[in-house]
């Protein structure tokens, strides 16, 4: 049966999440660095008016409409850039080559996304609060439900699913390489946060990679093509 004579494979993973990355790097750094200035912009924003607000307070009322307005865009924002270094990071393992425009085309999936972190975020909850055990194996079941989102269509109840049935046959294996992916992205901020320019986008580059070796050893895809960087 497919999957079941081989393990997954974190070094496998590594490796092909890199040459996925080397494929369009120039396009996820630069996107990465582009949503870090905006955020940036949108934060000097915020306090500027926290500081406007200090020392005219007659005019909190407006201020804090237009943070509340503020926060909302970021929410925003921060989940169309979830969603195009997820598919970005996809396709870069598939072997395609992205214009920048590209990394755009699952916005549509935004809806699905809050409520696959709203869903997914209160299952998590509810396991830690049962003994715990359950809300860390469902953190870690639940982790590639965002790749199963803006690979197929499907409701966010699906993509969590497809996540954890992927995953449970090798939840330590997968537990294992989490940690070391969330290691190469910490190095990457640690290195004078410009780092974290290149350490984000490899991340998901590896996560998808660790994504389609799942579909792989479940029967579902075929493995990611051996591409030239």
């Amino acid at each position: 049966m497919p999957g079941s004579a081989h393990a997954f494979e974190a070094g496998r993973a590594f490796r092909d999440g890199w040459k996925g990355f080397n494929r369009n790097a120039g396009t996820l750094v630069g996107f990465t660095v582009l949503a870090t200035v905006v955020f940036g912009l949108l934060q000097a924003l915020q306090y500027g008016l926290i500081a406007a607000g200090a020392n005219n307070p007659e005019s909190l009322g407006g201020i804090s409409v237009l943070l509340f307005g503020i926060a909302l865009l970021q929410a925003i924002i921060g989940l169309v850039i979830s969603i195009a270094l997820l598919d970005g990071g996809l396709q870069s393992v598939r072997g395609r080559t992205l214009a920048f425009g590209e990394l755009f085309a699952k916005v549509t999936e935004v809806p699905n996304l809050i409520g696959l972190q709203l869903f997914g975020g209160l299952a998590v909850l509810l396991g830690f609060l049962a003994f715990v055990v359950p809300g860390v194996y469902l953190a870690v079941a639940y982790v590639f439900a965002g790749m199963a989102l803006v690979d197929r269509p499907q409701s966010f109840v699906d993509a969590l699913n497809s996540s954890r049935r992927l995953v449970t046959p090798h939840w330590f294996d997968v537990t294992l390489f989490l940690l070391a992916v969330f290691g190469v992205v910490l190095l990457g901020y640690l290195a004078c946060l410009v780092g974290g320019f290149v350490s984000v986008p490899v991340g998901f580059c590896i996560v998808a990679a660790g994504y389609q070796q799942l579909l792989a050893l479940s029967g579902k895809a075929a493995p990611p093509e051996e591409f030239q960087p």
